[in-house]
């Protein structure tokens, strides 16, 4: 098998490395330029949002939100963006366009992700921030998980830097036909210990690496239940990486998911309204909770 290359991967995703991304150039355009480009705010909300900032003394992003025009996590997208925002042109086929918030962080599913983000990131308020293990756990939620997942990824790397994203989806993959990168050396690989070199591709989106599932085995498949996955993740040296893992139960299977993440930050279960049962979100949530792990909440997709 041919793994990947060191000349591939960046330092940071070498086994030892410690160098960072190097910033993006700050864009030119001001805080309220880009607010109404991009539809958080009306041209026509400039002006007094201006004013009530002049006579508070306070920057226009506070003012904004003095106002109610903003909210606190709108306004750090914005200053976001305005110190180089990584976004791609609309049509961009290195990324399927699924993946709303690599293109338009306007649209309102992208605004839902962010708040999900939020949420997790909430409930990991006793973890170090710069590094967070986070998770999304399909129980029996199809497509529109993984779609969540590759969104909440983008968003990770857009406001909080390097992010890698797990498929641990091993017998049904799908990140790496969102984000258009070949499924060759992956997760699989890294677990049964033939990966040469940390298995993580660098995707179209600034900051944000991919562990492709692999390729499937059932050797593989059943490691990922034999310890917990924070204690394989911490093997791979990337401690200023805030990592997402994808994981997927399907109808009939009981997965001992609390086992496999303990010791994560927080967890979001992502359920279908008419299709996962009852039983399966119950037997999980309890399971998680005997592990003390932190549920962020969940989502029906």
């Amino acid at each position: 098998m041919r793994l990947r290359s060191t000349a591939s991967a960046h330092p940071h995703l070498t086994a030892g490395a410690t160098t960072g991304l190097k910033p993006r150039a700050r864009d030119t355009k001001d805080f309220a330029q880009l607010a109404v480009e991009h539809g958080f705010l009306a041209e026509t909300d400039i002006g007094r949002i201006e004013a009530h900032g002049h006579a508070a003394g306070q920057p226009f992003q506070q003012a904004a939100i003095d106002l109610g025009l903003l909210d606190p996590e709108t306004a750090g997208i914005i200053l976001a963006m305005q110190g180089g925002f990584p976004l791609l042109a609309a049509g961009d086929q290195r990324v399927d366009p699924l993946v709303v918030s690599a293109f338009d962080p306007a649209d309102a599913y992208a605004a839902k992700v962010r708040t999900i983000r939020a949420k997790m990131r909430a409930a990991a308020k006793d973890s170090d921030g710069a590094a967070l293990r986070l998770a999304i756990l399909s129980i029996d939620a199809g497509d529109e998980a993984a779609i969540l997942a590759a969104n909440l990824a983008v968003v990770m790397a857009q406001m909080d830097g390097q992010t890698m994203l797990v498929d641990v989806d091993i017998d049904r993959p799908s990140l790496d036909r969102l984000f258009r990168v070949a499924n060759k050396a992956g997760l699989a690989e890294q677990l049964l210990g033939s990966a040469a070199l940390l298995p993580a591709a660098r995707t179209a989106v600034d900051g944000l690496w991919l562990m492709t599932a692999g390729r499937a085995s059932g050797s593989a498949s059943s490691l990922v239940t034999k310890g917990p996955l924070a204690d394989t993740a911490a093997g791979w040296g990337l401690h200023d990486t805030s990592m997402l893992f994808y994981l997927a139960q399907r109808r009939g299977e009981q997965t001992p998911f609390g086992s496999i993440l303990a010791g994560f930050d927080a967890v979001t279960i992502v359920a279908r309204r008419g299709e996962t049962a009852i039983a399966d979100m119950r037997r999980v949530i309890d399971d998680l909770d005997r592990h003390n792990i932190s549920i962020a909440g969940s989502v029906i997709a």
